[in-house]
């Protein structure tokens, strides 16, 4: 896709911001920093938001169909403000083109991405929505997809929402853990049966030998634990199903190069249960802000008669109690599962920020309810 605003055409500012448009990771790099800085000083300080994820996500999983950009907002010196986008397809009309935006989402590892900004300057987004309708002959669609109520974009709409025109809709939840300071107490929530459940499978795995927890893991490389975790994730149906993350060259790729930057701020969590050299359940993680988000797990199922991911899941539990540096585990997905663990769900909802034009805006918005419109709009199922 050419350059969407050429020099020539000009876009006012509030005095000192300035609006930087991005295009190449080569030019993405130099902002990656910032970006950290500005992730840890927001209200959703997600991973899902973050240079390491955002940055690998566009050099792993853009369709041949697709062209991605990345906004970003300085205030002065500061970073204020991010937008990843993908410009999905246009229609043209009457000598205008309805240009589709979507953001970075794929359903087996990334969602609730969204404009990420300084905390309590959500009122950014219109500048950035302003900067896509001084497209030439353009009218901008941009569709978020299963943002929690803290996110941004959810904060301008219910503190700020009066320029933008925006639908909203609910999409599904994320489940969650809210720990206490003491892990008895955290462990007194669970169901008696689930807790003779737990003894029992620990009994099974006493019983093997040389069997070891790994918590935190950070003396191999990210490129061995990213082997490790394949390999546990991919010994089971997900493997025989080519559903696994080793199976989709693309999903292993783009995991492996978001962990090796999430390792250089710190922020990567690689949890482990082994026996001998074998790994039989894995986690991989990122913790920020005192949440740790669990992006994927997986288990070999040779030894499912023990269910080390259960038993992983309730060690890491504990790990994060007595380390006293976490107060939520988010599991970002609501699985069936997640009800042993007395996990609370969080609420998502999708987004669509349409062309903000007068009357004709509001027909667009009665479109946009309607789900055939939107899978044709973005090519994409809907809730």
């Amino acid at each position: 896709m050419k350059k969407l605003l050429p020099e020539q055409w000009e876009f006012n500012l509030p005095d000192n911001i300035q609006i930087v448009d991005v295009r190449s990771i080569q030019e993405l790099e130099p902002h990656a920093d910032a970006w950290a800085g500005l992730l840890l000083q927001s209200t959703a300080a997600s991973p899902m938001l973050s240079y390491p994820l955002i940055s690998a996500f566009f050099e792993t999983q853009i369709l041949p169909s697709e062209t991605w950009l990345c906004l970003f907002a300085y205030e002065g010196e500061q970073l204020v403000g991010v937008l990843p986008l993908i410009a999905v397809k246009s229609f043209n009309m009457f000598g205008l083109s309805l240009l589709c935006f979507k953001i970075p989402h794929n359903n087996f590892h990334t969602s609730a991405v969204d404009c990420l900004v300084l905390r309590d300057r959500e009122k950014i987004l219109e500048l950035f929505v302003d900067y896509l309708s001084c497209i030439p002959f353009t009218w901008p669609l941009i569709r978020f997809r299963e943002i929690p109520e803290h996110s941004p974009s959810m904060l301008y709409m219910n503190r700020h929402g009066k320029k933008l025109k925006i639908v909203q809709k609910l999409s599904g939840g994320e489940n969650y853990i809210q720990l206490p300071a003491d892990y008895k107490k955290y462990h007194t929530r669970l169901s008696s049966g689930f807790k003779r459940q737990l003894k029992r499978r620990t009994g099974k795995l006493d019983k093997l030998t040389d069997v070891r927890f790994l918590c935190r893991e950070d003396k191999r490389s990210s490129v061995e634990n990213m082997k490790r975790f394949e390999d546990a994730e991919d010994h089971g149906w997900k493997g025989e199903k080519k559903s696994s993350i080793k199976a989709v060259a693309a999903n292993s790729r783009f995991l492996a190069i978001a962990a090796e930057r999430f390792q250089n701020y710190g922020w990567m969590e690689w949890n482990f249960l082994e026996i001998g050299e074998k790994t039989i359940a894995a986690q991989y993680g990122i913790r920020i802000n005192r949440t740790l988000y669990l992006i994927k797990i997986g288990y070999d199922e040779e030894y499912a008669f023990c269910t080390p991911g259960n038993l992983l899941f309730n060690k890491v539990i504990k790990n994060a109690c007595e380390k006293g540096d976490v107060d939520e585990i988010n599991c970002v997905a609501d699985c069936a599962w997640h009800k042993n663990w007395g996990m609370t769900k969080r609420l998502l909802y999708d987004l669509i920020v349409p062309p903000q034009i007068p009357i004709l805006s509001a027909l667009l918005i009665q479109l946009l309810n309607v789900k055939i419109v939107q899978k044709y709009l973005w090519g994409i199922k809907t809730p």
